[in-house]
């Protein structure tokens, strides 16, 4: 096994010691252990999870993790894909690294050993850590595989949760199971007093592709970003992607690198974007404390950033412009797409706001997602009762954003809040862990430079939330409580020559 440097790793073993260590880390500071929750038993006998976490990615696990260190431990995670494929790292992530620096503490429960510094170290040696900027996005989801096993967190993999409802004092969850073809058949519902959403950057609706795409072109024709695309097909095809960031070029990178003849990036604006405000983002402060700032705060700040329209990275920039065939056009929207008959069969027609017309075999809409809740099967029942910015906020005149006012409105540890005061109070019971949480949260649920705070605050917030439901039993069992502290007869004399009686 080598390392990106191209230096022989040195091997599991190091691995496998550094997990000893992380282990017995945990070992250390298991106290208290105690469990404090009681058991519970739906009406239909069914067992009842204190907690259930849809997304068995990054932050699934960070939540079940910090959970299970206030003793929280009946939690059961739930993931579509196959073990090794949650999150995007082995699906639509298709940049060759992570975005952030390779210092990326947040779920690793404030041990050293268990960083991706220590695994990566362990993994391939201190020289090749040095000269690392980025992480792999291979070598992050294997280290996830290992942070998983480590901490001995369980997954139930292919299994998609495919509607939640509220049953008089629990949720119901609805699961099907999926084989690895795809192939859904049904599995037993099961029940939970919370649940948190970790289903990243579309867990608040559904990636966008335009209108005049769909409308009038051949599915086989083109893709979004967010879809699994057979890049191998696209040999010697020319591509068309559409959007000005990371994912446009690294959409168009990809196709490139299995062969495409040509990749065109068109972008909306005239002039390149080059300013990335989230970098500014990244502070201690900004990022711990977002969530205290007032809704017009909030707004002013997500409003800046979002008129941005985030650009792709340098090295994603440069990733492209390494590659024969690659190109990008500035002014270059797309006004309508058609298909045209050539003489060995058809090709796409793409009408640019530059007044220019491209002629390619296949596009791509990397344009983001569109924040919409009922497009979410596991919210589609309750999407009607939850709230969004625009049911709590009223921007002023000139500062109106309809796609900021389109995320839910969040309470202070992530949870959902309902559209009518008393109509669906149990929606606190639901926390939202994904890139929806932005506005009301800051850079949080599905973003990594966000972790280290936001873990804690929402695990915190279900513990104390589990807490204060129990108080009245757990009072019951403090006043009940009669394990005697000390034994022995008593009274007892030690003084020379008393014996004690």
């Amino acid at each position: 096994m080598t390392n990106p440097t191209g230096q022989r790793a040195p091997g599991d073993a190091a691995v496998d010691c550094l997990a000893a260590q992380a282990r017995a880390d945990l070992d250390c500071l298991r106290f208290p252990t105690e469990e404090w929750l009681a058991p519970r038993v739906h009406a239909s006998g069914a067992h009842v999870y204190d907690v259930a976490i849809i997304g068995g990615g990054q932050g699934g696990l960070a939540i079940a993790a910090a959970l299970r260190r206030d003793a929280v431990t009946n939690i059961k995670i739930f993931d579509r894909r196959p073990e090794g494929k949650e999150g995007p790292w082995g699906n639509i992530a298709r940049m060759l690294t992570l975005r952030t620096q390779k210092h990326l503490p947040g779920i690793e429960l404030g041990l050293p050993n268990l960083t991706p510094k220590a695994w990566f170290t362990a993994r391939y040696g201190e020289q090749a850590w040095e000269k690392l900027d980025k992480i792999p996005k291979g070598d992050w989801q294997e280290y996830l595989l290992w942070y998983r096993r480590v901490v001995g967190i369980e997954v139930s993999n292919g299994t998609e949760v495919t509607n939640v409802t509220w049953d008089g004092d629990v949720f119901r969850l609805a699961l099907s199971r999926l084989d690895e073809d795809g192939t859904a058949s049904a599995a037993d519902d099961v029940f939970a007093r919370y649940v948190v959403l970790a289903t990243g950057v579309d867990g608040n609706g559904a990636w966008y592709t335009p209108d005049f795409i769909s409308s009038a072109l051949p599915r086989s024709r083109y893709a979004n970003s967010g879809d699994h695309i057979d890049f191998a097909a696209l040999k010697g095809k020319r591509i068309a992607v559409l959007g000005a960031g990371a994912s446009a070029f690294d959409n168009a990178s990809t196709a490139l690198e299995a062969g495409a003849a040509e990749a065109t990036v068109c972008l909306r604006r005239a002039e390149i974007q080059r300013i990335n405000p989230q970098f500014w983002m990244g502070k201690a402060g900004f990022l711990r404390h977002f969530s205290s700032m007032d809704d017009q705060w909030k707004w002013r700040f997500m409003r800046h950033m979002y008129s941005y329209n985030i650009p792709a990275p340098q090295d994603a920039y440069n990733r492209l412009s390494r590659l024969r065939g690659a190109r990008v056009i500035q002014n270059a929207g797309w006004r309508g797409v058609k298909m045209v008959p050539t003489p060995t069969g058809e090709e796409i027609e793409v009408a640019t706001s530059g007044g220019s017309a491209l002629r390619v075999d296949f596009l791509i809409a990397a344009v983001g997602f569109k924040i919409d809740l009922r497009l979410r099967p596991e919210l589609a029942t309750l999407a009607d009762d939850i709230a969004l910015w625009k049911d709590k906020y009223t921007p002023a005149i000139g500062d109106e954003d309809p796609t900021l006012s389109s995320y839910p409105y969040l309470g202070s540890n992530f949870e959902l809040t309902e559209k009518v005061a008393g109509a669906a109070p149990f929606l606190s019971r639901i926390r939202n862990f994904t890139y929806g949480a932005t506005v009301s949260m800051g850079l949080s649920g599905s973003a990594l430079s966000g972790l280290k705070y936001a873990v804690n605050d929402l695990a915190n917030g279900i513990s104390r939330s589990l807490f204060l439901e129990e108080v009245p039993r757990l009072y019951e069992s403090f006043t009940s409580y009669s394990i005697p502290e000390m034994t022995g007869p008593v009274p007892f004399d030690n003084r020379p020559g008393m014996s004690a009686r």
